[in-house]
């Protein structure tokens, strides 16, 4: 199958010049490099933004190229541009993915550059937009913290794979909101169907890079091939400079702390991440200006359609999220939409992001499941409102139609 595999690679981003020749799934160097084009783009992917608060901001980018680069910034609302230079971090990728339906989508083996432009001193409450100076057409825009009480808006959305289902329009619906950033429900990209490789995850989810920070959870597809998680998933997303680390982590603006989970591994009361959580929630609620908390990750709380959820770990953090005043709860895993209001907590199912649909009533003989407001088996992606007193949603769908709408009060 191998050889047949490399046949079809016509397109890619491959430094074989450089240190690192390509190498097969399992890790061998492969005879057939010569089919892997040479790559000296200054841009190969991105940009995309990270670690976003009140004063400062962290805008990421990838090369073919050693040298270095800068970023034009400027006030969304206009002012005064102004230059400023990246750092740059050799990074090698040890393993060729093959993405065998989809020749052009391959990720090579290879060492590449990855670029971060480190801002600090920035205002609050704040959008910018930049470009980047060695590809102006590669632009965006990011919103610093807002001050509590403030207005802003933020997407969810989860389980994303363009490469299977068409979300061209759901995307283009869901960020001309313009929210300030993005929450992500894990498995960011799937390897798995065959389709797709991060070379062409990156294209096709340029709406959602470009608008906004983009905070990620952790997935089970995450995981698909040989040190993914190291040399895609961590070295674009992780370590993004947060209390926490890249498997879990929290940010804040407007008042609202935001708690990213990893549900790949232990989250009980007595384990790392289980004691993280339980005192940065306490922490958090005696913040000033503090308003209410999200949680997002993968496997669901709560569920009518996939067999894991995981209503154990449900009613035991419960009289924790009450009392700190958890609001909305988004988990994926589940391919579809689902919200359900129940302990005076949102939970939101947000797993369209153009995967493979599942059945959203397969388990819909579970008690909680009288409490379910919302569902669809459709590809979906909802974006927030936090006003004072009140949270809202607008959930569409592939078509850019509103599925679901709620109002909910808050702090």
């Amino acid at each position: 199958m191998r050889p047949l595999l490399f046949a079809l690679l016509v397109l890619g981003c491959s430094s074989r010049d450089q240190s690192v020749a390509p190498r097969d799934a399992e890790g061998e160097t492969s005879e057939d490099e010569d089919t892997l084009p040479k790559c000296e783009l200054a841009v190969s992917k991105g940009p995309w933004v990270v670690a976003v608060d009140g004063t400062s901001a962290k805008i990421r980018w990838e090369s073919c190229r050693s040298g270095g680069g800068a970023i034009v910034l400027a006030p969304e609302a206009g002012g005064e541009k102004k230059t400023v230079p990246s750092a740059v971090r050799e990074a090698i990728v040890t393993t060729t993915n093959l993405v065998p339906l989809r020749p052009g989508a391959i990720d090579p083996a290879g060492t590449y550059f990855m670029h971060e432009v480190a801002l600090t001193a920035l205002p609050p409450a704040t959008c910018f937009t930049y470009e980047l100076a060695p590809d102006p057409t590669a632009k965006g825009r990011f919103c610093t913290a807002r001050a509590s009480g403030d207005t802003f808006k933020f997407a969810i959305i989860g389980d994303t794979n363009p490469g299977f289902g068409s979300i061209e329009k759901l995307l283009d619906t869901t960020y001309g909101d313009r929210p300030d950033f993005t929450i992500h429900q894990g498995d960011i990209q799937y390897y798995a169907s065959g389709l797709e490789s991060y070379t062409y995850w990156m294209d096709k989810m340029r709406p959602m890079l470009r608008t906004g920070a983009f905070y990620p959870s952790i997935g089970n597809h995450e995981t698909e091939q040989p040190r993914e998680r190291e040399e895609y998933v961590e070295r674009f997303f992780g370590k993004p400079g947060f209390d926490g680390n890249s498997d879990y982590y929290r940010f804040h603006s407007g008042g609202v702390w935001f708690f990213a989970l990893d549900t790949e591994i232990d989250l009980e009361d007595k384990t790392a991440q289980g004691v993280w959580l339980q005192e940065k929630l306490d922490d958090a609620s005696k913040q000033p200006g503090y308003r209410f908390s999200v949680l997002y990750m993968h496997r669901p709380f709560v569920t009518c359609g996939d067999k894991s959820q995981n209503s154990t770990l449900r009613a035991r953090y419960l009289p924790l999220f009450q009392r700190t005043h958890v609001k909305l709860i988004v988990a994926g895993h589940m391919h579809g939409y689902e919200r359900f209001e129940m302990d005076d907590i949102t939970w939101v199912t947000s797993a369209g992001g153009g995967g493979g649909l599942g059945n959203v009533n397969e388990n819909k003989d579970r008690p909680e499941c009288a409490n379910r407001k919302a569902a669809g088996a459709f590809w979906d992606a909802t974006v927030i409102t936090v006003k004072p007193g009140e949270l809202s949603g607008v959930t569409y769908d592939d078509k850019g139609a509103a599925r679901d709408t709620f109002t909910r009060p808050v702090p």
